[in-house]
């Protein structure tokens, strides 16, 4: 059984947007490295992660994310066990209106949470939702 952790923060306004992308692609290796699947977006000051993996290590983890000062006021959104993994690797990926953001990034993300547990669907898409609000 795997476990997954969902929630959204505020970026530190202090971060320059290098920091933030040098964070996007840190997070990205790491958690490719360890077996973390799942995606971080960052959007108009805010993250959205959701993250799967080994219930301990995932916990662990948040608790090294809460204790980040890049970012605060960390709202969970969900925390529990999962029959299966969702996505198929760790993605992040900074969406804003400029052309690093690609439509087709955007439409896996959604395709991937469709996937996820039926009750936490509806909150998951209403915050990418927002994420994405005048992008697409």
């Amino acid at each position: 059984m795997r476990y997954a952790i969902c929630y959204v923060s505020t970026v530190n306004p202090a971060l320059s947007e290098t920091e933030i992308q040098k964070a996007l692609e840190f997070s990205k290796n790491w958690n490719n490295d360890n077996g973390i699947t799942g995606i971080l977006l960052y959007s108009e000051g805010n993250f959205f992660q959701v993250l799967e993996g080994g219930e301990q290590l995932l916990k662990d983890l948040f608790c090294r994310i809460k204790a980040d000062e890049r970012h605060n006021n960390i709202i969970p959104i969900f925390q529990k066990q999962i029959p299966g993994t969702k996505f198929e690797t760790y993605e992040a990926d900074f969406i804003s209106l400029d052309d690093r953001y690609k439509d087709e990034h955007f439409d896996i993300y959604f395709a991937h949470i469709s996937l996820l547990d039926p009750s936490i669907q509806s909150s998951v898409k209403y915050i990418l939702n927002n994420f994405t609000e005048g992008i697409n």
